[in-house]
C-alpha cells in the first residue's frame, strides 16, 4: 500500500477505536448504568467524542489526503490508485470535510447533552411526562440546527442533518417520495378495510418474559448470528451497536402480553448485525471508515429485510411453528400456522410506530418527517410537539393517543438529537423490496430455500450484494449495482398487495 494511504488508514484505526469506546459506554449506559451515574457518564461521553473528533480532525489527514489527490471537488484522489484505495478515499474526504466543520467545543457540548437528554427521556417515557422532557428537547434542537450551520450554512438546516444518514437526500425529495407512497397505501388501506378483520387475541395471551428471552436466542441461532461476535440484551427502545469488528450487540423489549414485540424486534435487529458483521470490503481496511454501512437507509434496509420479508413469510414458520409453539409456552396452543401468520400480519394503525403493521408502518415515519422538519425550522415549537403529534395521528392514523409515552414520547431518536434519521426507516422499507425482487430473480427458488429452513442462502446473496462493500459506494450507486436500477417505490408497493391481497383475500 502506498506509504501516505497507509498512514491515512492507521489514523483512521485509532480514530475508530475511540469511537468503539464511546459506543461501549453508550451501550452501558442504555443497557445497566444505573440512574445515579448519568451525570459522570454525560461527562465521560464528552470526553470520548472530544478526543474521537480531535482524531478525526487530525491537519495530519488533510495532509494526506491532498497528497494523496483527494480535494472536495475530486474526493476519488489520483487515478492511479485502486478501485477500492479511491472508494475509501472518497469517504475519509466526505468525513474529514464535515468534522473539521465542527467546533471541538460544540462535539463535546452535544455529547454531553445527548447522554442527559437520552436518560431524561427514559424517565419522561415511563411517567408520560412531556414537560419534563421537553427543555432536554429544546436543547438538543438548538445543538441540531447549530451543527447544521456549521455543516451547510449555505443550505436549509433539516436538508443539511437529513444528508447525514441518507446522502445526497433532502426535504423536497423525500417528500416527494413520501407523497406518492402516502397515495398508494392509502388505496390498499382501503381495500383491506373492506375485508373481514383478522382476529389476532390469540398473540396477547401471557407469555412471560424468561420464555421470550428463550425463543429470541433460539432465532437469533436460527438466522445465523455469530454469538462469539455478539450479545442480547434488554434496554426501553431496541437497538444494534457496533463495538468492535468482532464485537455487535442488539438489544429488545418483553411484553408480557404480546410476545411478538420481541420477537420480531429480535429477528430486525439480528438483520442489523448480520449487516455489521458482513462489512469486509478489503482487509487492508478492516475497521476504517470503509468499513461502515452505506447510509442508515440500506442499513434499515437489512433489518426490515429480515423482520418482514422473511421472518414474517408464511414459509418462514412452516417447519419451525412447532417449536414456536414449544418455546412460548403453550400460549399458542390451538393457533394454527394459518392464524399465527394471518395474526402477525394483521394490518390496523395503531399508537406505536415499532409495533406497526407494514402497511401502516410509512404513515409513523412520515408524521415524525413532518413534525422534525417543523421544529428545525423553528415552525413548531417544543412546547407545542404534544398537541402537534396528536393532531397528525388523527390525520395520519385515525388515531388519539391517550398519553405523551404512547405519542411523542415512545421513541428515542430525538433525545439523541438524532433529526434526519426517521426517513430512513421508510427508505429502507423500500430499499428492502427492490433487493429482495432482485434476489428473487437471480435465485427463484429463494422461498423454497426459507420454507426448507435453508437462510444461508438469502444471507449469503446480502453479504455478495450489499455487506461486504460497505461504504464503497453511495447508497444509490449500491443499489443500482445489486438490482440494476435507481431506488424504485413501486417494488415494495408491489410487495406489499401481493402479501395482503393473500393476509385479507381480495
Amino acid at each position: 500500500m502506498n506509504k501516505d494511504l497507509a498512514r491515512l488508514v492507521e489514523l483512521d484505526r485509532g480514530r475508530c477505536l475511540v469511537a468503539h469506546i464511546g459506543a461501549l459506554l453508550g451501550w452501558d449506559q442504555e443497557t445497566c448504568l444505573p440512574s445515579a451515574g448519568i451525570e459522570e457518564r454525560s461527562e465521560q461521553l464528552a470526553l470520548v467524542q472530544t478526543l474521537e473528533h480531535e482524531k478525526a480532525t487530525s491537519p495530519e489527514i488533510g495532509d494526506l489526503l491532498t497528497r494523496l489527490g483527494s480535494t472536495t471537488e475530486n474526493p476519488l484522489g489520483a487515478a492511479a490508485l485502486g478501485t477500492t484505495e479511491r472508494a475509501y478515499l472518497r469517504v475519509a474526504r466526505r468525513e474529514y470535510d464535515k468534522a473539521t466543520k465542527l467546533p471541538g467545543e460544540l462535539v463535546a457540548e452535544l455529547a454531553r447533552a445527548t447522554s442527559l437528554s437520552q436518560s431524561a427521556w427514559a424517565e419522561a417515557r415511563r411517567r408520560s411526562d412531556f414537560a419534563a422532557f421537553a427543555p432536554h428537547l429544546s436543547k438538543m434542537v438548538e445543538l441540531s440546527r447549530r451543527v447544521a450551520s456549521c455543516l451547510g450554512p449555505e443550505r436549509r438546516p433539516y436538508d443539511v442533518l437529513l444528508d447525514l444518514y441518507e446522502p445526497g437526500s433532502t426535504e423536497d425529495s423525500v417528500a416527494a417520495v413520501f407523497s406518492s407512497l402516502r397515495a398508494d397505501l392509502g388505496i390498499l388501506l382501503d381495500k383491506i378495510r373492506g375485508r373481514p378483520q383478522v382476529d389476532d387475541a390469540a398473540l396477547h395471551r401471557s407469555c412471560p418474559a424468561v420464555r421470550q428471552a428463550e425463543l429470541s436466542s433460539w432465532l437469533m441461532d436460527v438466522l445465523g448470528y455469530d454469538r462469539s461476535r455478539g450479545r442480547l440484551d434488554t434496554t426501553a427502545h431496541p437497538f444494534t451497536t457496533t463495538l468492535g469488528r468482532d464485537d455487535v450487540r442488539i438489544t429488545t423489549r418483553y411484553i408480557e402480553n404480546y410476545f411478538p414485540s420481541s420477537l420480531f424486534s429480535t429477528i430486525h435487529e439480528t438483520g442489523h448485525a448480520l449487516y455489521e458483521l458482513g462489512i469486509d470490503p478489503d482487509p487492508a481496511f478492516a475497521r476504517t471508515r470503509l468499513s461502515e454501512a452505506a447510509s442508515m437507509a440500506v442499513h434499515e434496509s437489512q433489518s426490515r429485510l429480515w423482520e418482514n420479508l422473511v421472518g414474517r413469510s408464511l414459509g418462514f414458520w412452516k417447519l419451525k411453528y412447532e417449536r414456536l409453539v414449544s418455546l412460548t409456552g403453550g400460549c399458542l396452543e390451538g393457533v394454527r400456522l394459518d392464524d399465527f401468520f394471518r395474526g402477525v400480519n394483521k394490518v390496523e394503525p395503531s399508537l406505536i410506530r415499532t409495533e406497526a403493521d407494514e402497511v401502516t408502518y410509512a404513515l409513523h415515519v412520515i408524521l415524525r418527517f413532518e413534525l422534525e422538519g417543523r421544529l428545525i425550522a423553528g415552525t413548531l415549537a417544543v412546547k407545542d410537539l404534544p398537541e402537534a403529534w396528536n393532531a397528525k395521528m388523527k390525520e395520519l392514523l385515525g388515531l388519539a393517543p391517550p398519553d405523551d409515552a404512547r405519542g411523542c414520547l415512545q421513541d428515542i431518536h430525538w433525545s439523541m438529537g438524532s433529526f434526519g434519521y426517521f426517513p430512513s426507516y421508510a427508505l429502507g422499507n423500500l430499499y428492502a423490496s427492490q433487493f429482495w425482487a432482485a434476489m428473487k430473480a437471480s435465485i427463484p427458488s429463494i422461498e423454497q430455500e426459507i420454507e426448507a429452513g435453508n437462510h444461508a442462502a438469502v444471507l449469503a446473496w446480502l453479504r455478495e450484494q450489499v455487506h461486504t462493500p460497505g461504504a464503497a459506494y453511495l447508497p444509490g450507486e449500491l443499489v443500482e449495482r445489486a438490482t440494476g436500477s435507481a431506488l424504485d417505490a413501486r417494488h415494495f408497493v408491489a410487495y406489499l398487495n401481493g402479501k395482503y391481497a393473500a393476509v385479507y383475500g381480495f
